[in-house]
């Protein structure tokens, strides 16, 4: 092997920015679409995934208008309050979106701890869930655990490791995920969201 590394440790934070969509005027009507779209794709990866529940396409972004219009709304209204996108010139970093998919989770079953290495940003939306949903569960770099409400979003750096315990009630917690990378010309094909 040649070269070194250069070790220096350091303290640091482990940031997850949250906010609620409930303020939105539609905001009931909006989270039914998304929900009704997630059931009109169906279970499409059967557990095959880090996901042990009912899982759709990986792209959902590009088939139902409910999920772009979600996509485009974290990226425009939210993702620069977690993390600044200017760049020295003034410009803005552009954004786009490889992998956004929605998720059931019923009675039994829950998600393996993961990260969403090779992406920038990661994303959740809660569509639908009540106060005996299981939490979210960050458990590295730290450790953190978020109970989360029906309109919550958060986005967080992909390369925290997440899982979600198993679900022990019988109501359905309904999930939105996602990635968000900065566009580089010779990736393609690749949507500028926030252009």
């Amino acid at each position: 092997m040649r070269g070194i590394v250069h070790k220096l440790k350091i303290k640091s934070t482990m940031d997850i920015y949250q906010d609620n969509l409930s303020y939105l005027w539609n905001f009931n009507d909006f989270n039914k679409r998304l929900e009704n779209d997630i059931k009109d794709c169906g279970d499409k990866q059967n557990r095959k995934t880090n996901v042990k529940g009912y899982m759709t396409y990986w792209q959902m972004h590009t088939k139902y208008d409910s999920f772009k219009n979600l996509l485009v709304m974290i990226v425009k209204e939210h993702l620069e309050n977690y993390k600044r996108l200017t760049l020295v010139g003034g410009d803005t970093v552009r954004i786009y979106c490889p992998s956004m998919w929605g998720n059931i989770y019923n009675k039994g079953d829950h998600t393996q701890e993961h990260d969403h290495t090779g992406s920038r940003f990661s994303f959740t939306y809660y569509v639908k869930c009540d106060e005996n949903s299981s939490p979210i569960v960050f458990s590295h770099p730290g450790f953190m655990q978020i109970k989360p409400k029906t309109g919550d979003l958060l986005i967080w750096d992909s390369d925290y490791k997440h899982m979600v315990p198993e679900q022990l009630t019988d109501s359905e917690r309904v999930v939105i995920a996602g990635n968000l990378n900065y566009h580089a010309e010779i990736q393609t094909p690749a949507e500028i969201i926030n252009a």
